[in-house]
């Protein structure tokens, strides 16, 4: 992309980030990009788990994301953007959909920071809307303040004919390590091109600030048939690695066995073969 068509893109987090210059009695400026552990860590579960499950479709993190709006063109940044039923295996700098006959995501997620949780509820969602992108989730994993965005807090704008609704929760329905989903503490929405409920797990990390520990939450993906969450690769593949172990101690025990009964044949035939012997000595004794 050119330096003069670039500069016809309304970036919006920049514009945000001014705005909030401008209201801040001290400002201070921020250079680049920075994200806490949490954050980044929650953007690679989720582009994992996403790309694992459903290599038909396309997930992308962390693209600035070319819209056109009416006479606009608007940079979105979103932390992941999935697209449901697009074979697009090339890697990215920017995702700009003339490039894509005009694609937009099926859904965008934003982890919320406390340098971008006002965009993101705010004009973010806004121009989701606009552009009629079907699903905009906002998920807040770690935040201890202000109350309105508190972790857990899971806020899921989606498409209804030609409207919006939004759904939130507040509530975690899994805690890492142990069994069991509360169904009824989950959002389930446009089951026709979502293939998944989302939900909240309460990890056993804690977030640290300034000697602080807080709570730490992920936002999951639960299959509706299985009710199930929907695993990372490393998962899946620890837990193809249990079930082949699995098999395979059944399989030794199954030999062990085997082997133990076969032992226990030869031990008796060998009794028997030894008895013979002696009836046979003694018949010879007898014979003198």
């Amino acid at each position: 992309m050119s330096e003069p068509e670039l500069e016809q893109y309304l970036n919006t987090r920049h514009r945000d980030a001014a705005l909030r210059l401008m209201q801040e009695e001290k400002p201070t400026y921020r250079l680049g990009r920075r994200e806490s552990e949490p954050h980044s860590f929650k953007i690679n579960y989720i582009h994992d788990v996403l790309s694992t499950n459903f290599p038909e479709d396309r997930t992308f993190w962390d693209l600035h994301h070319y819209f056109t709006l009416g006479q606009s063109k608007l940079d979105l940044q979103f932390d992941i953007s999935y697209f449901r039923n697009f074979r697009f295996k090339d890697q990215l700098s920017s995702y700009d959909e003339q490039d894509h006959d005009m694609r937009r995501p099926t859904m965008a997620i934003n982890i919320l920071s406390k340098s971008t949780y006002n965009s993101d509820l705010g004009i973010t969602a806004e121009n989701c809307m606009k552009l009629q992108i079907p699903a905009y989730v906002t998920f807040s994993d770690h935040i201890p303040e202000p109350e309105a965005v508190k972790a857990p807090f899971l806020k899921v704008y989606y498409q209804v004919g030609k409207k919006y609704a939004i759904e939130t929760l507040s509530e975690y329905c899994c805690t890492e390590g142990e069994e069991g989903i509360d169904q009824s503490k989950t959002i389930d929405v446009l089951p026709d091109i979502l293939p998944f409920k989302f939900g909240i797990m309460k990890l056993n990390d804690k977030y640290w600030k300034k000697g602080i520990r807080y709570d730490l939450f992920q936002l999951v993906f639960i299959d509706r048939e299985t009710r199930q969450l929907f695993k990372t690769k490393a998962e899946i593949e620890k837990e193809r690695a249990d079930k082949e172990k699995e098999r395979a101690d059944k399989e030794k025990e199954r030999a062990d066995k085997e082997k133990e009964r076969a032992d226990k044949e030869k031990e008796r035939a060998d009794k028997a073969e030894q008895r013979i012997k002696e009836l046979e000595s003694q018949l010879k004794e007898l014979k003198k």
